[in-house]
């Protein structure tokens, strides 16, 4: 009976310290210390010297090549997906370009993924946007997924994705959008960026 009892205990041990060492990583800063970002659809003011502000205008296309136009900026944080913050302004075009199909505002509702991407910010960029401080060390590229609410009521899926110095070429530099069932997939170059924030930076 002994014997039995101390296995017993034996096996209890092994099955409970992988879980403390599991709430351990989770609830510890681990290696990974940028939780919260920022992300902007960016406005080019010059290019001597490239000068950053939030406030740019980003582009893609659907199949037909009706298009859809949005401005914005937010935050969200890795660890909780309805910590997020943001939105801006949508309109969407017919395929001749300028006939205007819908307008109004968008919220963003949740995060669905970022991913880091490796790049640098331009040396000698004067970035603008708030938060950043003028330090070009807290600029991200990278590639964000999150859920939004338009103002006509429908639902959707923002793609913000952010290429700088030294990414890999397969990571595009723009936007792209859902709006319930129409996919603008077809990107149209514009620029947008990530900031890493600390907590007293995130804001609307």
């Amino acid at each position: 009976m002994g014997i039995n009892r101390r296995w017993f205990r034996i096996s209890l041990t092994m099955l409970v310290l992988p879980l403390i060492f599991a709430l351990a990583g989770a609830n510890g800063d681990g290696d990974h210390k940028e939780t919260a970002y920022r992300w902007d659809i960016v406005n080019i003011t010059s290019f001597n010297p490239l000068t950053l502000f939030e406030g740019g205008l980003a582009s893609a296309l659907a199949n037909d090549g009706s298009k859809i136009t949005f401005t914005g900026h937010g935050t969200f944080e890795l660890r909780e997906s309805d910590e997020v913050t943001g939105g801006g302004t949508w309109t969407t075009y017919a395929p001749d370009g300028t006939t205007v199909t819908g307008n109004g505002t968008y919220r963003v509702q949740q995060l669905v993924r970022f991913d880091v991407a490796p790049g640098v910010m331009t040396a000698g960029t004067v970035d603008n946007i708030p938060g950043a401080k003028g330090d070009l060390t807290d600029n991200r590229a990278g590639l964000l997924f999150v859920r939004i609410a338009y103002s006509d009521g429908s639902k959707g899926v923002l793609v913000v994705s952010c290429q700088l110095d030294g990414s890999p070429a397969a990571i595009f530099e723009g936007i792209t959008a859902s709006k319930g069932y129409t996919d603008y997939w077809n990107r149209l170059p514009h620029i947008t960026l990530f900031h890493i924030l600390s907590q007293d930076e995130k804001q609307d």
